[in-house]
């Protein structure tokens, strides 16, 4: 079968009793899939998006405040085996000579440089941390959109193509003429899918007046 041949089609079989000659139902099926596959690759980029939103949040958070609390440490620790190290040089002499101790003088200032550079990354970590929180909200005020359509609209999709389906089987299954006339069922199935749309709308609110009437009792006693 051709991929025109899978279309949806609902033709006039016959002009007398206007019945629907439903030739094939492959087009909803593929739709169906495709929709399944959306979501389910949907589902797996936000969840890669948020753990490594965790990862960057942890990192910055936790990781590097206590790795720049180490290298200070560790400076400070090397600042002082650094003026121990150039003070016993300048007390080595042999009468008038006295030792340059360069090496011991750069050591020092190496030391110094570092305790410097460390220090300066702990404003700037803080900072950072403070960026990616906010932008993190950001993104999941983004997100939360899609991840609605992923985890509640799709569903209802599904559930309406699925009743779809198998109501227009139901109805290609019968091909006597007295069949049902096709604006009758068509219009029926309208209907249905209406009503359905309907309670699947109404339920998220009474959810959330659920939830607020038990938040509050006092609202309640009244």
């Amino acid at each position: 079968m051709t991929s025109n041949e899978k279309r949806f089609q609902v033709e006039r079989a016959d002009t007398m009793t206007g019945s629907a000659n439903v030739s094939s139902i492959d087009a909803i099926r593929h739709f169906a899939a495709a929709v399944i596959a959306f979501q389910e690759e949907a589902r797996l980029c936000l969840s890669v998006l948020d753990s490594q939103l965790r990862q960057i949040l942890f990192w910055l958070d936790r990781d590097r405040p206590m790795f720049w609390k180490r290298e200070i440490e560790n400076c400070v620790r090397d600042i002082a085996d650094a003026r121990v190290r150039l003070h016993q040089c300048r007390m080595r002499k042999l009468g008038d000579f006295r030792p340059s101790c360069i090496e011991e003088v750069k050591d020092l200032e190496k030391a110094q440089v570092a305790m410097e550079f460390a220090q300066k990354q702990v404003p700037h970590v803080k900072r950072w941390s403070g960026d990616a929180a906010h932008e993190g909200n950001e993104y999941h005020g983004r997100a939360s959109q899609l991840v609605q359509s992923v985890e509640r609209d799709i569903p209802r999709l599904l559930a309406l193509l699925s009743f779809t389906i198998d109501r227009l089987e139901a109805y290609a299954s019968v091909s006597t003429p007295e069949a049902q006339p096709a604006a009758t069922f068509f219009q029926g199935l309208s209907d249905e899918i209406q009503a359905m749309l309907q309670q699947t709308e109404i339920a998220p609110d009474s959810e959330d007046q659920s939830r607020s009437e038990e938040s509050n009792p006092e609202q309640q006693s009244e």
